[in-house]
């Protein structure tokens, strides 16, 4: 019999042993794990997870660049994914279902396919073609909405049927993401840039250097537009102007799990650092210069990682490069023509 379940601390529900929930079925809070992993998250489906790192220096600090955008389907996101599929295999799930605008739909249809999983992803009308196109060569059924919350909406509604990769909501996704700590095991004490939106790879890996036993100040940055932050952690610096419509993949202005997320960058004695277009545009072309080829949303750690450097404020640091620009070829073509002009 399974030793774990589901908790919420919000409201106190406890699901019985061995039963999955997306949220809280009594008060809709995102929920907690106790009692042990679902699931093993070390176990690799596609080759997921210990992706290179590139270390160099800059004006006498170290960075070491984490590619998590070389990652099977482009993203750090499969970690989330493998870890919640095999779990929705394990319980006898047939099919799942996912509302999301770009990567996490990748990954979950890829690695739903890869399980024998049926797969429907409901989608915003603003979702990149790119990244659309991937989902439907994939093997999902593609249901798309006028807006986000619509798509969530559906979702939502469809959970009871299918196993709902509910990412921006619950642990196993992140469950997902804390082998990353033992990869960066060589960088104890140096400060983590990590781009944060929904959260789930900040929290996946704050929770995993709890495990390792791996120290660091988490430096979470987020898009000028979607700053959910600011006001409750540290504010370390604020580049590149109040509009952030090229961090297409960092729009979740509300996470359901921001109580946890500032409380991991407090308790890590870290801060925050908001990007915005002029900054990404920056950071992205000397990330291609470098041979680093990532989406622009990936492009916000190194713009924070910039920002801190010329204020003398960095310390040797990881960044955590997300996405890849490979999805957004003619895009980043289209941004760094502009760049170069201006």
């Amino acid at each position: 019999m399974a030793s774990w379940r589901f908790y919420c601390p919000k409201c106190g529900f406890r699901g019985d042993k061995g039963v999955y929930h997306p949220f809280c079925p009594r008060c809709g809070s995102p929920l907690r794990i106790e009692g042990g992993d679902p699931v093993d998250p070390s176990i690799s489906i596609l080759g997921e997870g210990d992706t290179p790192t590139v270390e160099k220096t800059f004006r006498g600090v170290k960075v070491a660049f984490k590619l998590e955008y070389l990652n099977p389907t482009g993203s750090f996101k499969d970690r989330g994914a493998s870890t919640s599929l095999r779990l929705a295999r394990m319980l006898g799930y047939k099919c799942v279902v996912v509302d999301s605008s770009g990567n996490t739909a990748v990954a979950v249809t890829a690695y739903a396919r890869a399980l024998g999983l049926g797969v429907r992803v409901h989608v915003p009308s603003t979702a990149g073609p790119g990244k659309l196109a991937l989902v439907r060569a994939l093997g999902a059924d593609v249901v798309v909405w006028e807006t986000r919350d619509e798509a969530a909406r559906a979702a939502i509604r469809e959970s009871g049927e299918c196993f709902y990769v509910a990412h921006t909501f619950n642990p196993v996704f992140s469950l997902g993401i804390t082998p990353l700590a033992w990869e960066l095991s060589d960088y104890d004490g140096w400060d983590f840039i990590v781009p944060v939106s929904s959260g789930s790879l900040l929290l996946g890996l704050w929770d995993g250097m709890k495990r390792a036993g791996l120290r660091g100040r988490l430096i979470a940055v987020q898009a000028a537009e979607a700053a959910s932050l600011k006001g409750r952690v540290k504010l370390l610096a604020e580049v590149g102007g109040d509009t952030s419509k090229l961090a297409d993949a960092l729009v979740v202005k509300k996470p359901p799990r921001l109580d946890e997320i500032a409380s991991a960058v407090n308790d890590s004695g870290g801060g925050l650092v908001i990007v915005g277009d002029e900054a990404i545009k920056s950071a992205l072309k000397e990330l291609l210069q470098m041979g680093f080829i990532v989406e622009p949303s990936s492009a916000v750690a190194w713009a924070a990682f910039t920002a801190l450097n010329e204020a003398s404020e960095a310390s040797d640091s990881v960044v955590i490069l997300t996405g890849s620009g490979l999805k957004y070829a003619e895009r980043i073509r289209e941004i760094t023509a502009r760049q170069g002009k201006g």
